[in-house]
């Protein structure tokens, strides 16, 4: 079978959740799968270096179009030309979509699109205008139809789709994200390093992931001051990721006199040091409004480092009994969580040890299995 993936948001040197995803699925297929031949398609000005992603391998080769994405985009839209494996001579028998994206669907190839999360149907005042349009853009609603199967990360996200597009139940498979083998709760000599390099503070909250409105970055820097307040603790907050859309309040409330001896914006952290940067935390606070999954969760139950997080959507599925769960939209909860936790030596063990034995049952090599038999069926 010759199955084409779409991988044009590769072209991004700095990978957010969707694309982790499809280089943690792509290289655990790579790895396992030695009867298919994945396509790999991309196109835009930048052609992404797979090498650092994929090891060489027979199991895959790379179309790239040197023609603008946007160019590429609006004959997509106004057009619904060319389908996406205009530029492929052999014959496809699969197309995979990782994430939505503008596209032209082939009529005659069977398609499995993943559906990482619904916030942008949900809660589109999340994002910018310009976000707004490229999703509207993407036709979800006849992606979703079109496609022969879908692919989600959470019953939570399923039961959003159901509800949402009408999409029947067995077209939609739940297929939770894996964790790279490389989070784990012991140390290794670089770490002090990286804690130097960074210059992380002794005691820190961590959070990972985009800044945007929908993680709710407000409420927990007020969360972590009225803990800091009551508790009289010197916990400082540290923030990694890159800045995304609407992110003018947050980058405001960071100029404030009475944050910036203990908040800590770090930028995008290179994925060689993020392992270190979990095992390096006092507790990981991630009090997201809504998420499909919430992979660096994940990441910080692998590095046994204590959660907080929120209970709405797929949180809590992800979680089950290894992270506190807090209202998001309740800074005080996110106090009163700290204060608890960081109060108990015994509920930080027990958090630490649940969160890693639930790291174990999710795999990208389980991930991939159950990906290939929605595949080939």
């Amino acid at each position: 079978m010759r199955i084409l993936v779409d991988i044009r948001h590769l072209t991004n040197p700095q990978q957010s959740g969707v694309g982790e995803y499809t280089i943690q699925l792509l290289r655990a297929l790579f790895e396992m799968d030695q009867k298919n031949e994945y396509v790999l398609f991309s196109s835009g000005h930048i052609k992404p270096d797979l090498s650092s992603y994929f090891l060489l391998s027979t199991s895959y080769f790379h179309i790239h179009v040197p023609i603008s994405n946007k160019l590429l985009n609006l004959r997509t839209l106004f057009l619904q030309h060319p389908p996406i494996n205009w530029r492929v001579r052999e014959p496809i028998d699969l197309l995979f979509l990782p994430n939505l994206n503008i596209v032209s669907l082939p009529t005659d190839i069977p398609t499995v699109l993943t559906i990482h999360d619904l916030s942008w149907h949900f809660f589109p005042e999340f994002y910018s205008k310009k976000m707004q349009w490229w999703h509207k853009a993407t036709r979800p609603n006849e992606l979703i139809t079109r496609s022969r199967h879908l692919i989600v990360p959470s019953q939570s996200t399923k039961q959003d789709v159901v509800c949402a597009f009408q999409k029947q139940e067995e077209r939609i498979s739940v297929i939770p994200h894996g964790c790279d083998a490389c989070f784990t709760p012991h140390r290794e000599a670089r770490d002090h390093g990286v804690r130097s390099r960074l210059k992380l503070p002794k005691e820190f909250a961590l959070f990972v992931g985009t800044m945007e409105p929908r993680k709710n970055l407000l409420a927990l820097i007020e969360g972590v001051k009225h803990y800091r307040i009551q508790s009289h603790n010197d916990l400082h907050l540290v923030l990694v990721g890159k800045w995304g859309w609407r992110s003018r309040d947050l980058r405001q409330r960071l100029k404030k006199n009475d944050v910036h001896d203990w908040v800590h914006y770090l930028g995008y952290v290179a994925n060689e040091d993020r392992p270190a940067l979990y095992r390096s935390a006092t507790v990981f606070t991630w009090p997201s409004i809504y998420e499909g999954f919430g992979l660096p969760v994940l990441e910080a139950m692998a590095s046994g480092t204590p959660v907080v997080t929120s209970h709405t959507s797929s949180l809590s599925e992800l979680t089950k009994d290894a992270a506190i769960l807090v209202d998001p939209y309740n800074s005080r909860d996110i106090s009163d969580a700290l204060r608890g936790l960081l109060g108990s030596n015994t509920l930080q063990k027990q958090l630490s040890q649940r969160g890693l034995a639930r790291a174990k049952e999710l795999s990208w090599k389980k991930t991939a299995v159950e990906t290939l038999t929605v595949f080939e069926s």
